[in-house]
């Protein structure tokens, strides 16, 4: 009988990941890789990619590193290309590159909102494209969204609307693949601390305000019944869950991780 946590490994899987340097896309990336994949991993900070590299190097992996802007959609295209014909296939793609502006809705500028949909909005929807035009039965894609998409967040107007279409454009890709066997899903994290989400109690220059950051930590996980804010590998473990075969029946669907800060 085989062993059953054969059904949570991804051995020998070819997975591109972008945002990987650094946060969910790093942590995913390095998940990835102990459960067996061959990781891709992507960003447009050359010193993050770096970083992640010594990590995974560290702990006994390889991955390949490739710097991509996901804002420009010629740059996915070519570099799904690049990894097919490198490794003869693309079985994972994780689209965990994002940018949040903190800007009141009545405050916000056409440059930002056009920044923020062309990269969280646009840089998943052509990666899904491009992946979804090279992948065989048996793949998948898992998108990142936020628990932004269940409620509104004053300052955040830009990216919630982004994970609302990150959200539906996950469904659609899920709808359309379906029939090739390729599974889409998406990951609504809760609360998780990261580069983009430290900017709440980091100063100016860069300096992380470790009181401000302490009673922010508290305040989001207060509204967590487990009384805890999530993690990066939390969200990342579940991103290999959809990605191994024990979610074979799983398409279409957004996996609320969130220590149930939101219920639906």
């Amino acid at each position: 009988m085989a062993d059953i946590t054969d059904n949570f490994r991804v051995t020998s899987k070819v997975a591109l990941i972008t945002g990987a340097g650094g946060g969910i896309g790093r942590e995913t990336g390095l998940v990835l890789a102990a459960a067996g994949a061959q990781v891709i991993a992507t960003d447009i900070h050359a010193d993050g990619l770096r970083e992640t590299g010594a990590l995974a190097a560290q702990q006994g992996y390889s991955p390949t590193t490739r710097v991509l802007d996901v804002s420009d959609p010629a740059a996915i295209h070519a570099t799904v290309d690049t990894v097919v014909a490198d490794f003869g296939r693309l079985d994972i793609l994780v689209n965990a590159a994002g940018v949040m502006i903190m800007r009141d809705a009545l405050d916000v500028t056409p440059e930002e909102l056009d920044t923020v949909l062309r990269i969280n909005v646009g840089g998943t929807f052509f990666a899904c494209q491009a992946a979804g035009r090279v992948m065989s039965s048996g793949a998948c894609i898992v998108n990142l969204s936020s628990g932004i998409i269940d409620r509104a967040s004053r300052g955040r107007i830009t990216y919630a609307i982004s994970k609302g279409g990150v959200t539906q454009l996950t469904r659609t890709f899920a709808l359309e693949l379906g029939a090739a066997g390729v599974r889409v899903n998406a990951i609504a994290p809760g609360w998780v601390e990261t580069g983009m989400t430290g900017q709440h109690f980091t100063d100016a220059d860069g300096t992380v305000d470790h009181d401000k950051r302490a009673d922010y930590v508290t305040m989001m996980a207060s509204a967590s019944p487990l009384a805890r804010v999530g993690t990066t590998r939390d969200i990342a473990l579940a991103a290999l869950t959809l990605c191994a075969p024990a979610s074979s029946f799983v398409t279409g669907q957004v996996v609320r991780i969130n220590g149930g800060s939101a219920m639906a």
